[in-house]
Order: C-alpha cells, then structure tokens, then sequence
C-alpha cells in the first residue's frame, strides 16, 4: 500500500494560526506604535523640545518599537496574548499621551 503524496501546503488550522500570527502582527504593532509616537511626542514636547524636532524624534522611536514588536509578534507562541498587549499598551499609551497634551494647554 502506497503512502498519499506529501502536500506543500499547511494545514488549514496552520493558515489560519500564520494568518492571525501576521494580522497580530501588523494591526497590534500599528496601535503600539501609534501609541508609542503620541506619548514620546508630547513627552518630548512637554520637556521643551521643539515640536518638529519632538515629532521627528518621536516618529523614530515608533519606527524602532513597530520593528520590534512586529518581530516579537511573529515569534512568540501566544498570538492572542500579542495581540491584546499590543491593542491595549497601544490604547493605553495614547491616552497617556492625550492627558499630558491636555496639561500643556
């Protein structure tokens, strides 16, 4: 009796694992790093930075932390976890970020 041929493809349970391991990924380092940027800015800014200069160093440190968490995302075994850090870090960031502007005004 013959073996059935070796299929290349992964097994549906396993796409879908990669697909949610991906949109963890992408979608949950975006909020973090969107909340990253937000609270490094007004950070930055609050402590006499000029703005363009606390928004470009503030881009470039969310850059750094989308690189990392994205890669952390892809390698971890708990893609749920990743991905509700991810959200609420995120979320939590940019209203840290919100109530510092708000004492700057």
């Amino acid at each position: 009796m013959s073996q059935p041929p070796a299929t290349l493809a992964p097994p549906r349970s396993r796409r879908l694992q990669i697909l949610l391991r991906v949109l963890a990924a992408i979608l949950g380092g975006y909020v973090f790093a969107w909340g990253t940027v937000a609270l490094a800015t007004s950070l930055l800014f609050a402590a006499r930075l000029d703005f363009h200069d606390a928004e470009f160093l503030g881009a470039f440190i969310g850059l750094i932390a989308y690189v990392l968490v994205f890669l952390w995302s892809i390698a971890t075994q708990r893609v749920l976890r990743v991905g509700l850090v991810l959200l609420g870090l995120g979320l939590l960031m940019a209203a840290a970020a919100s109530f510092v502007q708000s004492l700057l005004t």
